[in-house]
């Protein structure tokens, strides 16, 4: 019910040459089986109720020159404009509302401020009643940001459910549990169930929810006051409830579930890293056993990038890796296995042969290496911006080479701020770090076996390779 390829970026490597790397692309996508078989879903909701939710993020029709205090904070009072937390009211009640959510779904709903609470246990979606209650409680509630806390209120009910489980996250601020938050993600992980983390606002802490989103295999949507303008892939705060709403077709399309990866290298032979690329970018955390690759969507699948260092070889055609794939179908009540994958490559002395590469497996390789010079120039920006600005300069020319326009433009506002202002903003720092994950290129170039303009020159190629 799950098919499997892979493929090396070059089938023919330098014999007696140590240090090398080999890059081995591997496509999971469910089969049709697989693909008709729709999991029930149980997704908890996680919100922020703190005071900061109150802040209005749309466009008012009308000011009325009024202020009010909440938790400290002075609001201006507004009328045709919503805040944060009628938002995410109004997106909750179009989820529960929506096709999209079939009758034995289940839902449940998660507060915290500076407690958390249950608002309500994980109910069959056929009971809108007992869930729009619950969501409309949610402007009862006001104080700090205890999101540790919430998330661990939320994992606890997760733990008792089946099918394709999925946690969202809402917040707006900085957590004061933060550590709390680090260790459940960690259980998350464990139980295989992704996060979606959303972020309202610049107050937020992305580090916190990039770490979380990485850690569970989730996906981040970073949503920003309607009068931003932002670019991709942050939404509109007005754009909220459809963002939701397709969060949630994503994870009914999750029809693969809990899939684990075993890597058995011969000797001498080291994995140094296994990075899923599409449809978001994240890395696979290390592990003692089988890697957690996570779930699987029906029609993309999900491509990863397994990064090996070899020794020296003589020349020879040999098997260096052999990889194992299991995994869930739970909309069938199935458990599957995938036949062994060998990961087979010669090595030879023809230096023209080595030289060869396989052009989609070194496309993905270099969208993964755009997040690696973004991270970097985040930290230059702070005291060398000119130092910076090149490392931007670098991961732009490989976006561009790659086609992602999307992520080009954000890279050319991080630039020029840099050029005007010596700093990134907050804001466009967050466009930035998210876009790398999310912008993410969809398809390997359109002609198999040739080498797209995107592609860098074989002298990169092999700085890039240590070939």
């Amino acid at each position: 019910m799950l098919d499997a390829t892979i493929r090396p970026h070059r089938e023919y490597l330098l014999a007696q040459t140590t240090g090398q790397k080999l890059f081995v692309m591997l496509n999971i996508k469910p089969d049709a089986a697989a693909t008709a078989a729709r999991p029930d879903l149980s997704v908890v909701f996680v919100v922020d109720t703190s005071g900061s939710m109150r802040e209005v993020v749309t466009e008012p029709t009308e000011r009325t020159g009024q202020t009010t205090f909440v938790d400290g904070q002075r609001y201006e009072v507004v009328r045709g404009a919503k805040n944060k937390l009628e938002l995410v009211t109004e997106a909750l009640r179009g989820i529960i509302g929506s096709d999209l959510i079939q009758p034995a779904d289940r839902l449940a709903l998660v507060k915290f401020d500076d407690m958390a609470d249950v608002l309500v246990p994980f109910t069959v979606a056929s009971d809108r009643a007992r869930l729009l209650s619950a969501v409309e409680k949610l402007d009862w509630y006001s104080g700090g940001t205890q999101m540790g806390a919430g998330m661990k209120a939320g994992t606890k009910l997760l733990a008792g459910e089946s099918g394709s489980r999925r946690m969202v996250l809402l917040t707006d601020g900085q957590a004061f549990d933060a550590a709390v938050a680090q260790e459940q993600a960690a259980v998350l992980s464990g139980m295989q169930v992704p996060v979606t983390t959303i972020g309202v606002g610049d107050e937020v802490n992305t580090e916190l929810l990039t770490e979380i989103t990485d850690r569970t295999q989730g996906q981040p949507i970073d949503v920003v006051p309607d009068n931003q303008n932002p670019q991709p892939p942050a939404v509109r705060a007005s754009e909220l409830p459809a963002a939701l709403l397709g969060d949630l077709k994503q994870a009914a399309a999750e029809v693969v579930t809990n899939v684990a990866l075993t890597v058995r290298a011969v000797k001498d032979v080291v994995l140094e890293r296994v990075t899923r690329v599409q449809p978001t970018q994240t890395e696979v955390a290390r592990a003692d056993g089988p890697l957690q690759l996570g779930n699987v969507e029906a029609g993309s699948g999900a491509t990863y990038i397994l990064e090996f260092t070899l020794p020296e070889r003589p020349t020879a055609r040999m098997r260096l890796a052999q990889l194992g794939l299991t995994y869930q179908v739970p909309g069938a009540n199935y458990r599957g296995e995938i036949p062994p994958l060998d990961v087979v490559v010669e090595f030879t002395g023809d230096e023209a042969m080595a030289a060869r590469v396989e052009p989609e497996v070194m496309q993905w390789v270099q969208q993964r290496n755009v997040e690696s010079l973004v991270a970097q120039a985040a930290r230059e920006a702070q005291n060398n911006p000119e130092q910076a600005a090149k490392t931007l300069e670098q991961a732009r020319s490989m976006t561009q080479r790659l086609g992602n326009g999307a992520m080009t433009q954000v890279l050319d506002r991080a630039i020029g701020e840099l050029g005007s202002s010596k700093t990134i903003s907050l804001g466009t720092a967050k466009t930035m770090r998210l876009g790398a994950k999310t912008q993410t290129l969809k398809s390997g170039p359109e002609t198999p076996g040739s080498a797209p303009s995107g592609l860098p020159s074989d002298e990169e190629i092999r700085k890039m390779t240590g070939a």
